[in-house]
């Protein structure tokens, strides 16, 4: 927040641009607490327990079913972080400066899933 704030200082936004960059960081959190929310009702196993269902057929790999909630969250995290960089991140003066900013949170997302997928 005092990042984007001096930046905005330093490069003569308006108060509104410059809100933007104050408050982006807040509104990305904000996001993940909601999308991990969502993803959580996603991660379900099979109703019963093995030992006392009848037909319960094979055991699932609890990786496998966190992996799906993982990659809901992913998918709404791009698309929350796609909107908040098209709103609070758009400058007049240079109309695609939101996608660099969006670019660089995609690779954060990659990052981030690389790091899952490899441990």
């Amino acid at each position: 927040m005092i990042l984007g704030g001096a930046l905005g200082e330093a490069s003569g936004m308006t108060f509104e641009q410059k809100s933007g960059f104050i408050l982006f960081p807040l509104l990305v959190h904000s996001l993940d607490l909601i999308v991990s929310t969502i993803g959580i009702f996603f991660v379900k196993t099979k109703p019963g327990l093995p030992s006392l269902k009848e037909g319960y057929g094979e055991f699932e790999d609890p990786l496998e079913i966190l992996k799906k909630g993982y990659y809901i969250s992913l998918f709404l995290a791009l698309v929350g972080l796609y909107f908040i960089c098209l709103t609070f991140l758009n400058i007049p003066a240079f109309p695609n400066a939101y996608l660099w900013f969006f670019a660089c949170s995609v690779i954060g997302v990659i990052v981030s899933f690389l790091c899952i997928m490899i441990t």
